[in-house]
């Protein structure tokens, strides 16, 4: 049940749609403020932001009508319909807007754009998260009642009516994401000398890592309609820290070259992989060893967020030790002519 904070009319607002719209107007305010401390032009941050705010919420309802189809699509994107917003569509719509400014050049560095806002939306997810505290969605597995806030809520069950004491997955998730946006804007404000797009190149890997193993907790989370055994956050999650590896070790080889000992590496980080999706099997048919199948699965998902950044950083300090050698090179064809 949702709970409503106004009566306007015959108009009710509810406290989740209230939530929502500040976390949307903190990330906004976040990107605007990130973006200028590039030293850009606003021009592509006031460009950009109507239009990401657009593209979101047509590609979030139609997402979440996939997923929970109710009804024709025509009437999932009429918004005044029952239905939800599904949050992959959020980033679909951000990546977009960015690429559509770089396309018409009122960007001319793509990365630097995703980077404020992989920042801003962190801080976004984590408001938005708590909406949830106002209704029934994103709640987890029934828990003992000695387990108290913030691990668990009370919820009233829909078809019961009666009370039930399940893991505050939304909390969880809000935590996580505001740890991570933590992280990303000590990292952006840092002096270190870091490339553009790694900003946001680590959201997907530490935001990726915690939903493969929250979202696995939620009773109400999305699943292909050709499986309803997979979960379409935990597969996108999961491409999404697959990607992060891949950008990390290519980048690792093209500045040092290939040894024998990345390919350790990615064996390990390929067990990983396989570790944590076979733990989310294993949750799946053994409920009552949920603990034991999650912490694995966190120390399997641990394993991939370090490796990614050892990777990360082996590249730095092979593309600086090729940099050096190149201008120890130029000194000398310099000075012997």
């Amino acid at each position: 049940m949702e709970q409503i904070a106004l009566i306007i009319g015959d108009n009710y607002i509810y406290w989740s749609a209230v939530i929502r719209v500040m976390a949307a107007a903190a990330a906004i305010c976040a990107f605007f403020a990130l973006h200028l401390r590039t030293g850009k032009s606003p021009v592509a941050a006031l460009a950009g932001i109507p239009l990401a705010i657009i593209s979101s919420l047509v590609l979030s309802r139609m997402a979440s009508w996939y997923f929970h189809p109710e009804g024709t699509l025509k009437a999932a994107l009429e918004f005044s319909s029952p239905g939800g917003f599904a949050l992959m569509g959020v980033f679909a719509g951000c990546f977009l807007t960015a690429a559509f400014l770089r396309l018409v050049k009122l960007t001319d560095n793509l990365p630097q754009l995703l980077d404020c806002m992989a920042v801003s939306g962190a801080l976004g997810i984590a408001a938005g998260r708590l909406s949830s505290a106002f209704n029934a969605s994103d709640r987890g597995m029934i828990l003992p009642e000695t387990v108290g806030f913030p691990w668990a809520t009370v919820v009233q069950n829909p078809v019961s009516g009666m009370p039930e004491h399940r893991l505050a997955t939304f909390l969880l998730q809000a935590m996580a994401a505001c740890v991570i946006f933590v992280i990303l804007l000590l990292f952006a404000a840092g002096k270190r000398e870091k490339k553009d797009g790694d900003a946001c190149l680590l959201f997907l890997l530490f935001y990726g890592a915690s939903q493969v193993i929250l979202d696995s907790t939620r009773y109400d989370s999305l699943h292909f309609r050709s499986n309803g055994f997979i979960g379409a956050v935990q597969v996108l999650s999961a491409a999404a820290m697959a990607l992060c590896v891949i950008l990390f070790a290519v980048r690792m080889v093209r500045a040092g070259g290939w040894k024998k000992w990345h390919g350790v590496l990615w064996m390990f980080q390929a067990a990983c992989f396989g570790l944590a999706g076979y733990m989310e099997y294993y949750v799946q048919r053994h409920g009552h060893e949920a603990e034991f199948a999650y912490s694995i699965m966190g120390i399997a998902l641990l394993g991939i967020i370090l490796s990614a950044l050892f990777t990360r950083s082996r590249a730095a300090v092979e593309q600086r030790n090729h940099d050096a050698w190149l201008l120890r090179i130029r000194r000398f064809q310099k000075e012997d002519t």
